[in-house]
């Protein structure tokens, strides 16, 4: 059976979060419940994950607490991850959400460390 894209991104499309709107709630989402969580590689875990499912074993000794919400799919967001599928055939699509969710990600704790 063929597998269809939820996502129509061609090979040339350019990221463009105004494209996207349910990115917000989502990151919002996973920022509120991974909020008294260690940062360490909060970034990279979460978007390795959502993207391809995969953690590395480095990432997991350091923070074993989001670890644990990760693989427990307690982070679970079937847009962003529709995202990563439908964009497999534009490399440079797919380092500019990359981008966009690390930076949306890492600013959750600067801000929760500064209030």
């Amino acid at each position: 059976m063929k597998q269809y894209q939820k996502y129509l991104i061609s090979q040339t499309e350019q990221f463009d979060v105004n494209n996207f709107s349910f990115l917000h709630d989502e990151i919002d989402d996973i920022n509120e419940k991974t909020n008294n969580v260690p940062p360490v590689f909060k970034a990279e875990m979460i978007i390795a994950f959502l993207k391809d499912h995969s953690l590395n074993d480095e990432w997991v000794a350091a923070n074993p607490q989001l670890a644990e919400l990760v693989n427990a799919n307690a982070l679970s967001t079937g847009g962003i991850e529709a995202l990563f599928k439908s964009s497999n055939s534009n490399p440079v699509f797919q380092q500019d959400l990359v981008n966009y969710l690390k930076e949306k990600f890492t600013a959750s704790h600067s801000t929760v460390a500064n209030d």
